[in-house]
């Protein structure tokens, strides 16, 4: 916090200095397996410094996994004179820090420059937008998630490929079948535990309670967050039933923060998963900028959507997120902090960060470049499941909604609850999460 603070941070720190030199600081994420956003942000840095001579960014990175990410950028926020300038923000977040009024609105900005009205789709738009109709981030990324399974494993499972479930029964089918002929293998892989976050709500149970009838965290039209009721123990009895039969990971890698980088980057090539309910970047680990390069994942691998519980319409389910880069509320530089923000969201920026993570590009001009989808032939598929997306109701609770259904989640996988008592639970404990009980409607 002291050298964040005497480096130049948000507030005082980023007032001209006497000789006039500015300095913006820009706080982000890194992990050993994922350097792509460091890259294209040094990237930003050089092409603004040559336009902007007399500002500096300083890049501060935070090493760790998205909570470590959080919970840092949570402590520098505490004050003007610790926050970022900049920072690279999950969406899930932004209405959380808008009413704690951490974040800065964009709308002037934006409206006077041309690139977000011409290549930012309506629907990519809304990711950052807060409850007061403002919008406070540009979208660097946008998702979907869906299914990802070896050709391998399914051939010597007896198992069709390819793969087209159509119910959630027909998913745990295939999972049995590569335990019993496959048995050296794990046969489902997903996210279930609280040591995963964001990725366990978003990536495991939304993609199953969005896929049930009416299944939702929270009612748009009595504007309250749902307590509960068959959608969610429905989507809980998934969880418990892959676990109680032994058809996902063993309970030390359900509990392992490194489980992603295990899926992809080990069990897939030898060929040791048989499926995993994940995202659209999951292609992004077996690319040649991956730290472990796989290029027969284009053979060994196939990818189809995650369906719905019973096959209800449309047939499949997908949940849709991303980042963004947001400004701090506490900068001094304002114009030259969304200037950063312009330089670091254009096409070239936008098209190294797409093409090396996987993520779905946020702009029209990058998704229509051929260089986007050259390498990688599951994108078009993933583009497309942005016809049954579905986004988290991300108002300011959310993220303490989401820390209950991880509760709920890892209670389940671990037997410490059935999904019926793992359910009361969290009816229990929602109305506090979400400020009081008017603000919860019973199932």
């Amino acid at each position: 916090m002291t050298a964040l603070t005497a480096a130049g941070c948000g507030g005082d720190a980023a007032e001209e200095s006497a000789s006039g030199a500015k300095e913006l600081e820009v706080l982000y994420k890194v992990e050993p397996t994922w350097p792509h956003l460091e890259k294209m942000l040094r990237d930003a840095k050089k092409q603004y410094e040559t336009a902007h001579p007399g500002v500096t960014i300083k890049l501060t990175p935070v090493q760790g996994n998205n909570e470590a990410y959080y919970t840092k950028l949570a402590l520098l926020n505490r004050s003007p004179d610790s926050a970022p300038d900049l920072y690279y923000h999950d969406t899930f977040q932004v209405n959380a820090d808008v009413a704690a009024g951490k974040l800065a609105p964009l709308d002037d900005y934006l409206a006077k420059w041309p690139d977000w009205n011409t290549q930012f789709p309506d629907s990519v738009k809304q990711a950052a937008k807060g409850a007061d109709g403002k919008i406070y981030g540009v979208p660097i990324s946008t998702d979907t998630r869906g299914l990802w399974y070896h050709k391998d494993v399914f051939a010597k499972a007896g198992l069709p490929v390819p793969w087209e479930p159509k119910t959630w029964n027909d998913v745990l089918t295939a999972a049995r079948a590569i335990k019993q002929k496959v048995p050296d293998t794990v046969p489902f892989s997903m996210y279930s535990t609280k040591i995963h976050g964001e990725a366990a709500t978003m990536q495991g149970f939304e993609m199953l309670l969005y896929g049930t009838p009416g299944g939702t965290l929270y009612d748009d039209t009595q504007q309250k967050w749902v307590a509960g009721g068959k959608n969610f123990t429905d989507a809980l009895t998934f969880i418990d039933t892959v676990y109680r039969e032994e058809l996902g990971p063993r309970q030390a890698d359900a509990h392992n923060a490194k489980l992603a980088d295990k899926v992809n980057l080990e069990w897939f090539p030898a060929g040791k998963v048989g499926i995993s309910l994940d995202g659209a970047w999951t292609a992004a680990a077996w690319k040649p900028t991956s730290t472990k390069p796989w290029p027969e994942w284009k053979d060994k691998i196939g990818w189809t959507a995650m369906p719905t519980q019973n096959g209800e319409e449309p047939g499949a389910v997908s949940m849709s997120g991303g980042w963004v880069m947001a400004m701090s509320s506490y900068t001094k530089l304002k114009q030259e902090a969304f200037d950063f923000i312009a330089v670091a969201t254009n096409k070239e920026n936008s098209m190294t960060y797409s093409v090396s993570t996987g993520d779905l590009a946020a702009r029209k001009d990058v998704a229509a470049d051929p260089e986007y989808t050259a390498d990688n032939p599951s994108v078009k598929f993933w583009t497309d499941l942005a016809a049954v997306t579905h986004y988290r109701p991300a108002y300011e609770a959310y993220p303490k909604v989401s820390a209950q259904v991880q509760e709920a989640m890892e209670a389940v996988t671990t037997g410490s609850r059935t999904p019926e008592e793992a359910t009361a639970a969290y009816v229990k404990a929602l109305p506090t999460a979400v400020g009081g009980a008017d603000k919860v409607l019973a199932r």
